[in-house]
């Protein structure tokens, strides 16, 4: 019953408003270009409030006369306590002392092996958080000098206290093909962190075998897909048309890479061929002349990442983002989602299914010869029941590249994916990062995004100038909803809950989610909140909630009503 109710309510296409203005958010307010932007509750309220450009902080307040019934006020920038980064640094937020306020890390971005690099002395740190919106003073991570692009915060040891996961990029780009290893620090539980090794670290850069490190544009800590033990997998997304990797814990404490056996260090293509038009044009032009890559370099520019079920098997598949171009040839791989395949023997690989293709390049010439360039500029990716149907949908944010690089939604049918009509009412071309939350309290997932026009030609643009966006959700008209914002105990389970697992169950219909810290490209985050759409349906039958840590303890709760709760570690769940 309630899978024919959730596809019925899902051909109903909601509409997004933007909101920026409204809110307090417009041009009088921020009149320069942002690409970073991220919603956490940094006031413990149960409201989101908004980093924008990773250091400017707007708190979500309630105003009886605004007209969605809230204002963001920034708090001044002299007494957030943060200080001015350059436009590599990445931040992300998190309780990474469990002590119920959201603190910042900064990675900074230390391009020592560039000769025109020059030194601003700040280095990567954390902000304790005063729950107000303001921070302390940063404090020094143990991490060496590098040119950090991503963060991934999450549990990796299951001991109730945040780690992190850097990715770093090439020693000197344009200058070869040796990447920084990454860098894990595991917290001690007392306040500071230490550096583990990985298998990178020992290695130098090989051709054959390219053991050492890579260029690392996104990290994530996402529950090990082989295994039902709570243990954690280290999602490495690599630029350069390298490998990604999947670093998990092997029977004697070791990390190993599972990311060739379960399909996600690339597609299968792997010949590194340029395409025919590319080799014609080359004879007249000698800047399109270009040897085939070697296997080591016939892979993707990976760049994000996003979890979730998408066709209710009871696992958790993966989409992945590519930056691809026409004239790299199909052996560059595609953004593409990858479904988890488990057998009855346990054993997982993770699939591509032509149900879920999420390609949008223009069809190919009759003549092999002719120019077919085209570009997919997908930075960000996630995964949320938008339209309240009881299925998870697709959000992919592309930019960089003037051919029609925007936000866009692919709807969930039940069978598949497709584009949804007129992206849900939003036209966001040169899309950057994104950030989901329900901003008005209303039930439904709104969007904030960044935005550039990098490589835009002059026409695009002509009489226009990037901005933020805040786009509101009408999705709570379509149907009802759950929200669920999780409290460990911060003993042996982190304070944010994040790394938990999530079931709702409606008759036969079950839902899966996953709490993810921050992560993927320059540390992409969410409210730390769980969304579940319920359709029509007034109940969910059966709540689950798995907590991250080593004995996976559970909570059930019957018949919960549809609305906003908030549940701590042991207790019962709470309304909002």
């Amino acid at each position: 019953m309630f899978e024919l109710v959730a596809l019925s309510i899902a051909t109903i296409q909601p509409q997004f408003a933007d909101a920026t203005d409204a809110l307090g958010l417009g041009r009088d307010v921020l009149d320069t270009t942002v690409s970073r932007v991220a919603f956490a509750d940094l006031t413990n309220d149960g409201r989101p409030d908004l980093i924008v450009d990773r250091q400017r902080v707007f708190l979500n307040e309630s105003d009886g006369d605004a007209a969605h019934g809230v204002r963001f006020r920034e708090v001044p920038h002299e007494q957030t306590g943060l200080a001015e980064l350059d436009r590599h640094a990445v931040i992300a937020i998190a309780d990474m002392n469990n002590n119920g306020a959201l603190d910042m890390v900064v990675a900074e971005f230390i391009d020592e092996h560039n000769p025109d690099w020059v030194d601003h002395t700040r280095r990567t740190g954390w902000h304790p958080g005063n729950a107000d919106g303001t921070f302390q003073e940063r404090i020094a991570l143990p991490t060496p000098p590098r040119p950090t692009i991503s963060i991934a915060i999450g549990d990796v040891n299951l001991n109730g206290w945040l780690d992190l996961y850097l990715g770093n990029t090439y020693r000197q780009y344009g200058g070869g093909w040796e990447g920084h290893s990454n860098d894990l620090l595991l917290s001690d539980g007392q306040g500071g962190w230490a550096r583990q090794p990985l298998p990178e670290d020992d290695h130098a850069f090989n051709p054959e075998t390219d053991p050492g490190g890579r260029p690392t544009f996104g990290t994530m800590i996402l529950p090990r897909p082989d295994v039902d033990t709570g243990e954690v997998m280290l999602l490495e997304l690599n630029y350069g048309r390298r490998w990604n990797r999947a670093w998990v814990h092997d029977e004697h404490g070791e990390w190993r890479d599972i990311a060739p056996g379960l399909g996600l260090d690339g597609d299968d293509i792997r010949h590194g061929r340029h395409p025919e038009w590319l080799r014609e044009r080359a004879k007249t032009d000698p800047r399109f002349d270009r040897d085939d890559e070697p296997p080591f370099r016939a892979n993707g520019n990976t760049f994000d990442a996003a979890i979730g079920d998408l066709n209710h098997n009871g696992t958790f598949d993966l989409l992945i983002s590519e930056i691809t171009h026409g004239w790299a040839g199909d052996s560059s791989d595609r953004t593409r989602v990858l479904l988890n395949q488990r057998d009855a023997d346990g054993s997982v690989a993770f699939v591509e299914d032509e149900a879920y293709n999420l390609d949008r390049f223009p069809p190919p010439p009759d003549d092999p010869t002719e120019v077919h360039n085209w570009n997919h500029g997908d930075l960000f990716f996630a995964m949320a029941d938008i339209n309240h149907s009881g299925m998870i949908d697709v959000i992919i944010s592309s930019g960089d590249y003037p051919d029609d690089q925007r936000l866009r939604f692919f709807r969930n049918t039940g069978n598949g994916v497709e584009l949804a009509d007129d992206h849900w009412g939003i036209d966001h071309d040169g899309s950057q990062q994104i950030s989901l939350a329900d901003v008005t309290g209303n039930g439904a997932l709104d969007l904030v995004a960044g935005q550039t026009f990098r490589r835009f030609t002059a026409e695009q643009r002509e009489g226009r100038s990037p901005k933020l966006r805040v786009f509101l959700n009408n999705a709570d008209t379509l149907g009802r909803s759950l929200t669920l914002r999780l409290q460990g105990n911060g003993d042996d389970t982190n304070r944010n809950g994040i790394g938990a697992i999530v079931k709702a169950r409606i008759g036969d219909h079950t839902m899966l989610r996953h709490l993810t810290g921050p992560g993927g490209h320059a540390g992409k985050q969410h409210d730390f909140i769980v969304h579940f759409g319920l359709g029509e349906a007034d109940t969910i039958d059966e709540l689950v909630v798995i907590w991250p840590n080593r004995q996976q303890q559970t909570q059930r709760f019957k018949a919960v009503t549809a609305g906003a709760y908030r549940l701590e570690h042991g207790e019962s769940l709470q309304r909002q």
